[in-house]
């Protein structure tokens, strides 16, 4: 059996790239939470999903705001050059 994993991301503690990046994905869509305290707009978890997405060969695709709180982020696969 497959593990399952979470698309949605409220800390980074809630990432695991080997399990979310992995090699055999060609498309990622992950919910990123942006507003986690008080309705203040922070972006720091976003940028550190998308730099972990870019180190594990993922790049961000597309991305659209839900209820304000999340962002939903698209990353797929880096184009294999051969």
């Amino acid at each position: 059996m497959t593990e399952q994993v979470s698309g949605v991301v409220e800390s980074l503690d809630d990432l695991d790239p080997r399990v979310v990046f992995a090699p055999h994905r060609h498309q990622v869509i992950l919910a990123v939470r942006i507003t986690p305290v008080f309705n203040t707009l922070d972006l720091g978890l976003v940028a550190a999903v998308i730099d972990t997405a870019n180190q594990a060969g993922f790049a961000l695709e597309r991305e659209q705001t839900f209820r304000d709180e999340w962002l939903l982020c698209v990353f797929e696969a880096y184009d294999d050059p051969e």
